[in-house]
C-alpha cells in the first residue's frame, strides 16, 4: 500500500499533464527552443537533489580551459544568500573568476550573453530542464544511490521529469559511486531507458581536508559533519572515506544559508562531542563566517569509472561519435 498522501498524488498527476503539456508544445513546434551561436552543452539531473552536476561541472569547464577552449558555466542563481548570488554561482566564481562565468535568473539570456561575448562551449548547470535553449549535448546524471527518486513525479516524489525524458539525452551519468563499486547493474538500468545514449560512470573522490579559509588542515579525526546539500549521506560517506570518524550528521534543507545563531550551536555541539566541524565546499560559501577556525572542508573532485574519455569527447568535440 502506497504511503504517499492523496494530495501528493493529486499533485504528481498535475505536474505530469503540465510535463507532457510542454513536451507536445515543443514536439509539434508550436514552442521552439532558441539557438544561440555557440556549443551548448548541458548538465542536468532527472530528480531534484544532489547527483553531483557541479563536481563535473566543474571538472570539465577546467578540462576546457586546459585545452585551450574558451569554457565557461551559465547558472541561475537559485535560492541566492544575503549578497543575490547562488551557492553554485559563488563556487565557480572562486574557480574560474566572476568576470569569465555567467549567472542570474534566465539561463537562456545568460546563455545569449555568453555566446555573444565569444565564449564556447558554454556548460549549463541543470540545463535539463531547459526546454527554452537548443543544446549541442544534454549530459544527464543518475545517483546510484536512488536512481529513480522515489520512482514517482513530484510532489509524491523526486523526480522533475518521467523516466522517458531520458530518451531526449546524449550521455547518462551514473553518479556517487562508492570506491571500487562495480557501475554495471546501474548502467544497464539506465540504459534500458536511453538506449541510444553513451552511458558513463563516476564518482567524487575525496581530494583532501582544508580549512574554511582555503589554507591546508590536518586530515583524520572524529567530525562533525554540517551540510545543506541534495544528497547528506553521501558527504558522510566521503568523510569516512577520507578516514575521518562521522560522529554525528546535521542535515539542513538544500541550499540553506546558515545563520550566525545556526554556527554557534553547530560550534557547540561539535565541542561537546569532541569533534571538528565539516562540511563541503558548497555549504562553505552559505556559512556567515568566511574563515571561521573552527571549521573543515571537504574537497572532492570528479573521477570517471567508466566510459570518461567517451564522453569528454563528446563534450568539446562536435564530430566524436
Amino acid at each position: 500500500m502506497s504511503t504517499t498522501s492523496p494530495a501528493a498524488r493529486a499533485g504528481a498527476s498535475l505536474f505530469a499533464a503540465a510535463w507532457e503539456a510542454r513536451r507536445r508544445g515543443y514536439a509539434r513546434g508550436w514552442l521552439r527552443p532558441r539557438r544561440v551561436p555557440a556549443r551548448v552543452v548541458s548538465i542536468g539531473n532527472l530528480t531534484v537533489g544532489g547527483t553531483g552536476k557541479t563536481t563535473l561541472a566543474l571538472h570539465l569547464v577546467r578540462l576546457a580551459r586546459a585545452r585551450g577552449l574558451r569554457a565557461t558555466v551559465v547558472a541561475r542563481d537559485y535560492r541566492p544568500g544575503p549578497a543575490g548570488r547562488a551557492d553554485e554561482s559563488l563556487l565557480y566564481a572562486r574557480a574560474f573568476g566572476a568576470e569569465t562565468i555567467f549567472t542570474g535568473r534566465r539561463k537562456t539570456e545568460l546563455a545569449a550573453r555568453a555566446a555573444a561575448a565569444g565564449w564556447s562551449p558554454i556548460v549549463i548547470d541543470d540545463g535539463f530542464s531547459t526546454w527554452s535553449l537548443e543544446r549541442d549535448l544534454d549530459i544527464v546524471l543518475l545517483d546510484a544511490r536512488d536512481l529513480w527518486g522515489g520512482g514517482a513525479l513530484l510532489p509524491a516524489g523526486r523526480l522533475r521529469e518521467p523516466r522517458r525524458a531520458l530518451q531526449r539525452a546524449e550521455v547518462v551519468v551514473i553518479s556517487r559511486l562508492a570506491a571500487g563499486e562495480d557501475p554495471a547493474p546501474w548502467m544497464d538500468e539506465a540504459r534500458r531507458y536511453a538506449p541510444a545514449a553513451l552511458i558513463a560512470a563516476g564518482r567524487h573522490r575525496v581530494a583532501g581536508v582544508r580549512r574554511l579559509d582555503g589554507s591546508a588542515a590536518a586530515g583524520g579525526g572524529r567530525v562533525r559533519v554540517v551540510t545543506a546539500t541534495g544528497n547528506p549521506d553521501a558527504v558522510a560517506a566521503s568523510a569516512k572515506e577520507a578516514g575521518l570518524d562521522v560522529a554525528a550528521l546535521a542535515r539542513y534543507r538544500d541550499h540553506h544559508w546558515f545563520t550566525a545563531a545556526e554556527a554557534e550551536r553547530e560550534r557547540r555541539l561539535a565541542r561537546d562531542a569532541g569533534a571538528t566541524l565539516l562540511m563541503t565546499a558548497k555549504d562553505g560559501v552559505r556559512w556567515p563566517a568566511p574563515a571561521d577556525p573552527d571549521v573543515r572542508v571537504l574537497e572532492v573532485e570528479w573521477a570517471w569509472v567508466a566510459n570518461g574519455e567517451a564522453v569528454e569527447r563528446l563534450a568539446f568535440e562536435e564530430d566524436a561519435r
